[in-house]
């Protein structure tokens, strides 16, 4: 064999071995992304069982679930952690801690974030009038109605100050740029109080 055939030959091994790996890896990711998405669902169903105990979804997790989103017109139904660290929201919105109780949103803000490449693209979508819910760990659903939706600096958190749900993600949607210091905010005011079902 001559020496451009053993390098054709080793070439050839050495990029099918390089995409093999780079298969597997992303498709450890996919399945690391769906069996999270699983756990997270079953530990808001036994939460919703236990509404004072904090459920984690997975042994070793800091985070535990809070509540539950449903967008009826976006089809979207999505579990809410505690804390919006950036590994939490890896897996889900995430409620923000050093704003309002969550289920309390008349006395201070409550502010849940979201990737804007996956949890939280729809919002791109949602209307001014539009209407969702949100399940507390007790149970009870309250009804909210989109009111506003403008980009704010990811400084301005004054609107904390202020009653309301508001929900954020980085913005624009297809910004090149990692860590826009844009967000798109969302706010929304409870039309009804809370209710079983």
């Amino acid at each position: 064999m001559d020496p451009l055939s053993n390098w054709r030959s080793l070439l050839f091994y050495s990029l099918l071995v390089s995409g093999l790996v780079l298969l597997a890896t992303g498709g450890h990711m996919q399945a690391k992304a769906w069996l999270a998405q699983y756990l997270i669902s079953d530990a808001w169903q036994q939460a919703l069982a236990e509404p004072d105990s904090k459920v984690k979804p997975w042994f070793y997790a800091d985070t535990h679930v809070v509540a539950q989103l449903d967008f009826p017109h976006q089809h979207q139904r999505l579990t809410v952690l505690s804390g919006a660290s950036g590994r939490n929201l890896a897996f889900g919105p995430g409620h923000l801690l050093a704003s309002g109780e969550l289920g309390n949103s008349a006395e201070k803000g409550v502010l849940i974030a979201g990737h804007n490449d996956t949890h939280f693209a729809f919002l791109q979508h949602l209307k001014t009038g539009e209407q969702f819910r949100m399940q507390l760990q007790n149970g009870t659903w309250q009804h909210f109605q989109v009111k506003e939706m403008r980009v704010v600096h990811q400084a301005d958190t004054g609107f904390l100050h202020h009653s309301g749900l508001y929900l954020t993600t980085c913005y624009p949607y297809d910004s090149l740029a990692a860590n826009t210091p844009w967000r798109l905010l969302v706010t929304a005011e409870q039309i009804s109080l809370g209710e079983n079902s």
